[in-house]
């Protein structure tokens, strides 16, 4: 009955690091029975592993169904709450939670503001749809840290609700701004169009609660406003109204009047709420009058026994009182049933966002498919059309099963010995054959200790009645429903048949068996570990699209390379990364073409864990682990336009020709002119927005028809690179630059261009615009042009790291195709590919070249006290500081610096001892930098000797970085053993 879609919440906490989501989550638990009350805030229930208690932060999304009765509708619902992490390091936690979900609460630590994370996390629920809760949280610590009055609280309050409408709306203008392309020039055309008067949070609207989760109470004015209706005798409209904002009451006419702070009077919220609370907190904590206590406990109603007013802990009290005055947990569950949307009541725009991919459009689809849509947006129970999305694979040990699954996975002791018995009669049988044999046949048996994990589906039922038994389809995410052929009776490409084994509901730390699930909720699925990867859509109809993937905004940039300590576990080690990859939706694992297995992770933390849940879950062996790996890229830069002494460089058409280079075949058949340059910012930016967008064109251009939406992505994108070109204003680039366009790389998705001027005829970039149908096959010519640019692109000749904002032109173009007979020098094919990697490399070292790094972007916030020590840090590292502002309302600096990857190894660790523990730093991946030092660059004029010494002591940061990589690929470094041998041998010998 519960199930019912109507009587569902689905919630997601999101929030920054330590702002009190666990801890909020703590008290809703508790509500249900399923913890103590005196436990809520201490226990953190959702935290099951043990490294998030040591640590004391949440790594994992994990779920609870909670049940609550609405006290004044009467009605009784079913509450499914994800409790999502905060850390940066595991933003892809947060990502698979939101996308199950209908409804988010944000907190926000009133001390701290706004957050990095807590403008990742808004963006997030506004992308994904959902209606959001703002919680206003920590609100004792304005008093008991701070010493604020009650008015300056307010103002801080104001403040900060300030500051998270101003994310929430820029957000949205961004986002109105995007769809509108047509009228991107007029920055009022779109926005004048769109209604946003309920879009911010107001706490006169309701969604707005003000709470202390550390001590269990929490408010909107609403309840202040239903207290005072018959005391104050005003309507208790105007009341809530009147109870946030510039109003003041004025008790000779007994009504709410605005202009509080012209006519310096207090604030309504001031004197009717904040005055009370902090009043409560100086009795208590502070005087500790017990007296007192019992009779404001009397004033509010409220019946305190004995053992509370004798009671020693002073923080117990407050608790007791204001778990009785305002439960934080009514209030929170309330206003989640009163302001977050029943599944049934999906909006049009998520349906389409999840239903169509960035290259499909829901009208290009078929019948049968647009019918699904009206069955997802109700919820639908009793449709036929199950549709289940599965957001995540978790990993559960077998003992948190319950009894019944856990005996079909534990195997009995008379199975083990079972077991033994065929191993030990197996290796008798084949001694004969030789050690070899039995060390491969004992490693291809089953260990009783190895890894047990058990995978269980997450997701959420979006249409339709799941049961135990049924049959569906995982559609894999190349499915395609137009192009089903319904009359064959074999599977469609790209989708398997599986058969739901068992279903469960998340209890936090538990599961609970269940036989069926309704449209709507969210539910554990068991059996699925071998047809899922992450992610994936199930669905009983073979016309239901597969779901569009999910947006992580962390990217993964720091690598490790991973081995075992003894060489016979590899197998357990490649079975370990296989789960680990299952189970973490973040990370990814590479193998090299060395052989080497490579794990890529968001940060230190999130690398921590991993190399963790290799060792103690998923392997269950030691490693080594390699130094991080980070990756760089190669550039080229304009040569300088002034010299030494400020004076101008005027640029002549030999210099021109001096960076072109001349290339022939082996076979002398074939002569090219390639030039190099560096591509304008903006472009390049263009470039790296549009990646998902080039990958789509060329998976299509190469395999079929383009759809209509891609052809109109395509076209808003050569109308950005030509405005681009145009605003650069470079004189090296031909007018006709976009439409020459040949190829873009690396693996044709790249920064890097390739441009053709010459008179060699070729099929054009832009040609599968031209029409729907399907674009004619290249040459094999063309392809090898094509071929060699993607090659030299992939690995630049500084440290074989891919290109990134280089256009190649190819200015001329020498081929004898009919006198180019395969000799012994190969196809022409072949050389033409070889020919042009070279000439491009060659055409990139003609030109200044430069690393260019990945930069981390760290903000923190920390008092004036400390604020020196960070900032030597932070230089220390190379990095550099954006802003560092004070906070309104305290003595605390937030900070933005950035800080090269490669420096950022122990740099929290570093700040934590530097500032004795009073600042942590959240790195998030930023951007690419290109490090403006020369690699190559030695001293050469009597000026650079004279200002940095003949030995050029000074530290060469970009060459530093160059060597370690080549050094790590086994590429020749230029280094000396012994240069300036000027010391002398301190050494003792031996006599």
């Amino acid at each position: 009955e519960l199930q019912r879609r109507r009587n569902v919440r689905n919630v997601c906490i999101l929030a920054h690091v330590d702002h009190g989501k666990t801890t909020l989550a703590d008290y809703l638990v508790a509500s249900n029975g399923l913890i103590s009350h005196k436990l809520a805030g201490k226990l953190r229930y959702m935290d099951s592993r043990a490294d998030e208690q040591e640590r004391g932060i949440t790594m994992k999304s994990s779920s609870v169904t909670l049940y609550y009765k609405s006290i004044r509708e009467n009605e009784e619902i079913l509450i499914n709450l994800i409790d999502s992490p905060g850390h940066v390091d595991f933003s892809g936690e947060v990502s698979t939670a939101v996308r199950l979900c209908d409804g988010a609460v944000i907190l926000v630590d009133v001390v701290e503001g706004v957050c990095p994370q807590t403008r990742i996390c808004l963006k997030q629920a506004y992308m994904e749809c959902l209606k959001p809760i703002l919680v206003l949280s920590k609100i004792d610590r304005l008093y008991l840290e701070k010493q604020m009055t009650p008015h300056d609280a307010f103002i801080h309050l104001s403040q900060v609700l300030e500051n998270v409408n101003a994310v929430y709306a820029s957000i949205f203008a961004s986002d109105v701004m995007a769809k509108d392309v047509e009228n991107i020039s007029d920055y009022t055309s779109a926005l004048e169009n769109v209604d946003d008067s309920k879009l911010y949070f107001l706490p006169e609207a309701g969604n707005v609660i003000f709470c202390s989760a550390l001590d269990g109470w929490g408010f909107t004015v609403m309840q202040f406003a239903v207290m005072y209706e018959k005391k104050l005798g005003v309507k208790r409209e105007e009341l809530v109204k009147a109870m946030w904002g510039n109003y003041y009451y004025n008790a000779k006419t007994n009504s709410c009047l605005s202009g509080a702070q012209e006519k310096a009077k207090k604030p309504m919220f001031v004197q009717f709420i904040l005055e009370n609370m902090w009043h409560i907190y100086e009795t208590i904590l502070v005087r500790k009058d017990k007296e007192k206590m019992g009779a404001i406990a009397e004033k509010l109603g409220i019946n305190l026994t004995s053992r509370d007013l004798r009671s020693t802990d002073h923080r117990s009290q407050l608790k007791t009182l204001f778990s009785q005055w305002l439960p934080l947990s009514n209030i929170v569950l309330e206003s989640l049933y009163k302001y977050v949307p029943a599944p049934c009541r999906v909006p049009k725009e998520k349906a389409e966002r999840l239903m169509c991919s960035l290259n499909q459009d829901l009208m290009s689809y078929p019948a049968e498919t647009q019918v699904l849509q009206r069955d997802f947006m109700r919820s639908d129970p009793v449709s036929e059309n199950k549709i289940v999305f599965i957001s995540k694979m978790c990993a559960v040990d077998p003992t948190q099963l319950p009894r019944d699954d856990k005996e079909k996975i534990i195997p009995t002791l008379e199975e083990i010995q079972r077991r033994r018995e065929i191993v030990r009669q197996k290796i008798q049988d084949r001694q004969t054959l030789g050690t070899t044999q039995i060390v491969q046949e004992t490693e291809e048996t089953p260990n009783d200790e190895e890894c047990n994990e058990v995978f269980i589906a997450f997701g959420r039922v979006f249409s339709g009645t799941l049961r135990r038994g049924d049959k569906m389809f995982v559609l894999g995410p190349k499915h395609n429903p137009q192009s089903i052929d319904i009359t064959s009776k074999e599977l469609p490409k790209y989708v398997t048949e599986v058969t739901i084994t068992s279903l469960y509901i998340f209890m936090g730390r538990e599961l609970e068996n269940i036989d069926e699930v309704c449209a709507g909720n969210i539910v554990g699925i068991g059996g699925l570990e071998n047809h899922i990867l992450q992610t994936a859509t199930l669905s009983s109809n073979f016309f239901c699209p597969p779901f569009t993937d999910m947006e992580l905004i962390a990217t993964p940039i720091l690598r490790v390379a991973v081995e075992p300590k003894i060489t016979q576990d590899m197998p357990k080690l490649v079975r370990g990364l296989k789960l680990l990859n299952q189970a973490d939706p973040c990370v990814q694992v590479l193998v090299q073409e060395t052989g080497e297995h490579v794990l890529l992770t968001l940060g230190e933390v999130h690398l921590d864990r991993c190399i963790l849940d290799l060792e103690t879950r998923f392997a269950r062996i030691e490693l080594n682990v390699s130094k991080p790996i980070v990756p760089f890229r190669e550039t080229i830069v304009a040569k300088a336009t002034v010299d030494m002494v400020n004076e101008a460089v005027v640029a002549t058409p030999d210099d021109i020709e001096a960076q072109i280079v001349t290339i022939t075949t082996s076979n002398k058949k074939c002569c090219l002119d390639i030039l190099a340059l560096a591509l304008p910012r903006e472009v390049v930016e263009i470039l790296d927005n549009s990646t998902e967008l080039l990958k789509i064109y060329a998976r299509n251009t190469s395999g079929g028809c383009l759809p209509e939406k891609t052809i109109k992505s395509m076209r808003d994108f050569r109308e950005q690179l030509t405005k681009a070109f145009k605003q650069a204003n470079c004189g090296h680039f031909p007018e006709s630059v976009v439409e020459r366009l040949w190829s873009v790389g690396p693996r044709r998705c790249g920064s890097n261009i390739l441009l053709n001027l010459s008179d060699f005829r070729h099929s054009g970039f832009w040609e599968p615009l031209a029409s729907t149908q399907k674009c004619p096959e290249e040459g094999s010519l063309d392809n090898s042009f094509v071929s060699g640019f993607q090659l030299a692109t992939l690995a630049g000749p500084l440290c074989e790291e891919p290109l990134y904002g280089v256009c190649f032109i190819l200015m001329n173009c020498q081929l004898d195709v009919e006198d180019a007979s395969e000799g012994s020098y190969g196809p022409i094919s072949g050389q033409i590919m070889s020919t042009m990697k070279e000439g491009c490399r060659r055409a990139f070292q003609k030109q200044p070249q430069r690393l260019v790094a990945p930069m981390y972007s760290c903000n923190i916030v920390v008092n004036a006290e400390v604020l020196g020590k960070l900032y030597a840090v932070i230089g220390r590292r190379n990095g550099r500081i954006l802003s560092g502002d004070l906070t309104e309302g305290s003595d605390n600096f937030s900070v933005t610096a950035i800080i090269p990857v490669i420096e950022s190894f122990n740099f929290a660790q570093e700040i934590r001892k530097q500032t004795s523990g009073l600042a942590s730093p959240q790195l998030l991946f930023s951007h690419w930098e290109v490090l403006d030092v020369d690699p190559f660059w030695v001293p050469s004029t009597e000026e650079e000797y004279l200002h940095f010494g003949e030995k050029a002591d000074t530290e060469n940061r970009a060459k530093m970085y160059m060597d370690s990589v080549r050094r790590r690929k086994g590429l020749a470094v230029e280094e000396k053993i012994v240069e300036h041998a000027e010391k002398q041998r301190t050494l003792g010998k031996n006599k």
